[in-house]
């Protein structure tokens, strides 16, 4: 995918193993040929980037300005976009990137929208916390660091509304000879370019080889153009994370950015929706704005069906927009490595269920980043929290989407996915405030059961009902929980199978506090609205010598006054 966010989803851990890693010594996967390979220029003056949280000063209040298409002032929504073709169906639904009355926008949603260039993530981000960009793409695997940078004021906590593309290619990284196979990359110097040093890409595949991320020294250049000089000026750099054009530009002989000696070693068309781009906007427009906000979404799905039916005026804009030499048709290739997402791909993405969608892809980033450090030890952060699907509801309840098809639901190895088979098998009680009880294995029980244990389940539950409704300021939370018997089989498995497992165990956790709920709804009258679900998988287990005791859904009563 492109770019530069790459911070969070490996569910294709087990078609991309020791064959593939092989497959890529060279670009056509042809074994390298054996060679004398020289010294390896010094990077010493090259500073290493440092693992920190990321940091994002100047936060503020948005500010919209407005301007007249012709029938009075309307709101006007300025986005930043860097070089990237996954932007596509944004430029086909504006007609272009400044404002105009032939906008979908517009004519729709009574809004406009200039797009504005801006290659710098920092440079977005910065913008998005002062208020002028209430809008930014990132990358959905990026959202955990950004979530942490900017929860402590709630106007500016991300939330993602839409989905531009995966990449399906667009996004590599580019070795030079010395790196003879995948494993010589520990202890070299990495470029990135992604809004943090360490690339979701980068940490994903250092894990197939086993190497620890601090085994290698990432460079960090917040700008692709930058990044690329950095690259051609420091012979040393043994890789680069980047994406198109940058990645295809270095390895080909005919472009004036050729860098000789170099080859693609892994492009994300090997890890097929590893990296989602979305769109994200600061909860306080999504708040007061909310038609803005459904209608952009909404707008950018009315984009795709522009470009399935006539793509040339959205490739023009691009190729003035991003001043291609190539023109329209080189826009048009910048396509070649993304997937625009339509209605119902996109509804897959939100997915809950979805074993590489939105969910996944926030909570395994966020296990990556505990283990590089780059957020703290006990951050349980939950996708629910920075994902607000009101424009996807809306684009459903439309009606304009039923010629749509799903073309990339199939693209993957679902059976890359666990499954509570795999995380949990013994009996045990769900603790804490109330102890439900539920069979190893299982996510549900048959709440018109006699058995002892689901009647106690449902007189518990129906004492949290009765408690909910009095108790008119608080909120009901529920956390799921999985045994840990399976915890150290994993961790023998390495630190990828590890990491893997314990992001499905977060959402399997998730799906039986997502029962209990359904019962409390269901069976009981609870304002489902009133009820929130987390999944904590194995982090807070409470009885070290009892695995099985760790199986529980927990309830908490949260207030809000």
């Amino acid at each position: 995918m492109k770019k530069s966010f790459w911070i969070g989803m490996l569910i294709l851990v087990v078609i991309i193993g020791a064959a593939l890693a092989w497959r890529f010594l060279t670009p056509q996967g042809a074994v390298a040929t054996p060679g004398a390979v020289g010294a390896v220029p010094s990077t010493d003056k090259l500073p290493a980037a440092r693992v920190e949280p990321l940091r994002i000063a100047g936060i503020g209040g948005y500010n919209l300005s407005s301007v007249d298409l012709g029938d009075g002032p309307v709101p006007l929504l300025r986005i930043p976009l860097d070089t990237w073709g996954g932007y596509a169906a944004l430029f086909a639904a504006n007609g272009g990137s400044a404002p105009n009355g032939s906008s979908v926008f517009y004519r729709e949603y009574k809004f406009a929208v200039e797009l504005v260039p801006e290659e710098s993530a920092q440079g977005q981000m910065d913008g998005f916390a002062a208020g002028r960009y209430p809008v930014i793409w990132y990358s959905m695997d990026g959202l955990p660091i950004l979530y942490d940078a900017l929860k402590g004021d709630k106007r500016v906590v991300p939330q993602v509304i839409g989905i531009f593309d995966w990449s399906v290619g667009g996004d590599g990284i580019v070795v030079r000879d010395f790196v003879r196979k995948p494993q010589d990359l520990k202890g070299k110097t990495i470029l990135t370019s992604s809004p943090a040093p360490y690339s979701f890409f980068l940490l994903w595949y250092l894990a197939q080889l086993d190497i620890n991320p601090l085994e290698v020294k990432v460079v960090h250049v917040d700008d692709g153009p930058k990044a690329l000089k950095t690259f051609k000026d420091n012979a040393g750099i043994a890789a680069w994370v980047t994406w198109t054009p940058f990645m295809t530009d270095v390895v080909d002989s005919a472009s004036k950015d050729y860098i000789a000696g170099t080859r693609l070693l892994i492009t994300s068309k090997d890890a097929n929706q590893l990296i989602a781009d979305v769109f994200v906007a600061r909860n306080d427009f999504v708040r007061e704005k909310p038609e803005i906000a459904k209608g952009l979404t909404v707008g950018i799905l009315e984009g795709w069906d522009m470009i399935a039916s006539n793509p040339a005026p959205a490739f023009a804009a691009m190729a003035a927009f991003y001043n291609l030499s190539g023109g329209a048709s080189e826009a048009r290739g910048m396509l070649d490595e993304v997937h625009l997402a339509n209605f119902p791909e996109s509804k897959m993405f939100f997915d809950s269920g979805n074993p590489i969608g939105a969910h996944k892809l926030f909570y395994l980033s966020q296990e990556y980043y505990k283990l590089l450090g780059v957020l703290p030890n006990d951050a349980g952060y939950e996708a629910d929290r920075v994902i607000s699907v009101a424009g996807i509801v809306l684009a459903a309840k439309s009606g304009k989407f039923a010629g749509q098809k799903n073309t990339i639901q199939d693209s993957f190895n679902r059976d890359a996915a666990l499954d509570i088979n795999d995380l949990e098998n013994q009996r045990t009680v769900l603790a804490n405030d109330v102890k439900l009880y539920f069979e190893a294995q299982r996510l549900d029980f048959d709440v018109k059961s006699d058995s002892p244990e689901v009647r106690s389940n449902m007189r518990l539950l129906a004492k949290v009902a009765e408690q909910t409704k009095f108790l008119g300021t608080t909120m009901v939370k529920l956390v799921g929980h999985l045994d840990t018997t399976k915890v150290e089989e994993f961790r023998a498995k390495g630190a990828q199978a590890f990491v893997e497992a314990s992001a499905q165990a977060k959402l399997i956790s998730k799906r039986r506090a997502e029962f209990v709920k359904r019962v409390l709804v269901e069976q009981f009258g609870v304002e489902a609205e009133r009820v929130l679900t987390e999944g904590r998988g194995w982090d807070q287990p409470i009885d070290a010598m009892d695995p099985s005791a760790n199986r529980r859904v927990e309830v908490q009563f949260l207030s809000f006054e």
